[in-house]
């Protein structure tokens, strides 16, 4: 089934397989099956039970997908996001909770929650106050103040007061004062505040994944 463009104010049911140019709604959408869109925009709440694949998507309440999500440029929701598969954008921004296996972007925000089993992306920003299940890598990574991360793997990173982080790698960190870290690995350089806690501090060759910087 195709559509040119859909647009709707309430609540849309639809059967996929479904291809679409434009959808925008007001309210919730249900797409029973695979959804292929050029911009999928929805108000609400929006329910996918197969695979979702889109140029962009902007979702302002809650967005649960059963298979794979794979989004060329953004992929921003307001609320949360349930993927059971994979997430792969440009651009990923979620503002409250996200639970996926890997997500895969150039840049990743979250202000929120996350249970993931990895987050691969260039940049990548965990809000204040964020808690995240799972191993954070990226090239350029920032903990913002009281965020809290299970693990990070990054070649530059900034640890934010008052953040906590159970095991970081890094070839070169910055901790701030009152940030605190369990294990903390470096290969070039680790900046720590006076007031910061960092309970094992190790000085490595390498770090136990290859990353792919365009950074000097």
């Amino acid at each position: 089934m195709a559509i040119e463009e859909l647009k709707g104010g309430g609540s849309i049911k639809l059967k996929g397989p479904l291809k679409a140019g434009v959808v925008k709604i007001g309210g919730s959408l249900k797409v029973d099956g695979d959804l292929d869109v050029d911009s999928l925009d929805v108000g609400g709440s929006c329910k996918i039970s197969g695979n979702l694949k889109a140029r962009e998507v902007v979702v302002g309440g809650a967005i649960s997908i059963g298979g794979n999500a794979l989004v060329e440029q953004l992929f921003r929701v307001g609320g949360s996001a349930d993927i059971t598969g994979d997430l792969e954008a440009g651009e990923v921004d979620v503002g409250g909770s996200l639970k996926s296996r890997i997500v895969k972007s150039k840049i990743f925000r979250l202000s929120g929650g996350a249970r993931v089993e990895r987050v691969i992306a260039e940049d990548v920003e965990i809000g204040r106050d964020s808690e995240v299940y799972g191993v954070i890598i990226g090239c350029r990574v920032v903990i913002r103040k009281k965020a809290e991360v299970e693990e990070v793997i990054g070649y530059d990173v900034r640890v934010e007061r008052d953040a906590e982080i159970d095991r970081l790698e890094a070839y070169r960190v910055v901790v701030e004062d009152g940030a605190q870290v369990d294990e903390l690995l470096y290969v070039e350089k680790a900046e720590i505040g006076e007031d910061a806690e960092v309970k094992k501090l190790v000085k490595a060759e390498k770090l136990s994944v290859e990353l792919k910087c365009g950074v000097s």
